[in-house]
């Protein structure tokens, strides 16, 4: 039987750009074969938005969405684990004890952060949540370039607290190929450098937890 693995995107504050990483990381993992499903949890609907435009264009284009609400979601896992390779559930921007317990099933939780001092202090809550029930890393996001002083303290602050698995610059290009429901790792030469390192560290780690 097929073992998934299920990453949870949290956060605690909006704007962190948790929806893009979510539907950058589930487009690299499609290209390297694996079959991948997303779950929306947040009430924007961003991601889902983003999911209808491209079955739109490409009615069998992966990854696929699944529906599920956050109650419903943990009875659910483990057999999600056993249909999909990865899967990648967006979080609401919430510390809500039902995000705990869905955590607390998945394989490991992706905290994306812009390097500003409001969000740095939004991803307490968030470790605090977490800490004990679930493997945790981070993306730093939405810099302006990655030798930048914010990015460069963010990075030491918050690796004494669990891995940086990667930073990503603000770029037209994760933007402009949301709104056509690609992504920038299909679309975007420096993206997909980008996110490729990304979605390799945390290839990585899940292989680390879970040998």
């Amino acid at each position: 039987m097929k073992t998934g693995k299920i990453v949870v995107i949290s956060k605690l504050k909006g704007g962190s750009g948790a929806t893009t990483l979510t539907r950058e990381l589930a487009t690299a993992a499609l290209d390297v074969g694996q079959s991948v499903a997303i779950i929306d949890l947040d009430a924007q609907g961003s991601l889902t938005n983003w999911w209808n435009r491209r079955t739109a264009a490409t009615p069998d284009a992966g990854p696929k969405l699944i529906q599920l609400s956050p109650e419903n979601l943990p009875d659910m896992m483990e057999k999600l684990r056993g249909k999909f390779d990865l899967v990648l559930i967006d979080t609401p921007p919430s510390t809500h004890d039902a995000l705990r317990k869905i955590a607390s099933k998945a394989d490991m939780a992706v905290i994306p952060t812009k390097p500003t001092p409001d969000d740095l202090d939004a991803v307490g809550p968030v470790i605090r949540q977490l800490r004990g029930f679930v493997p945790m890393a981070f993306v730093i996001s939405q810099i302006t370039n990655k030798r930048s002083p914010d990015a460069v303290e963010a990075t030491e602050l918050l690796s004494a607290r669990a891995p940086v698995i990667g930073r990503t610059v603000i770029r037209v290009g994760y933007y402009r190929a949301a709104g056509v429901g690609q992504s920038g790792f299909e679309t975007d030469k420096t993206v997909r450098e980008e996110i490729a390192t990304v979605y390799d560290n945390l290839m990585a780690l899940l292989g680390d937890y879970h040998a």
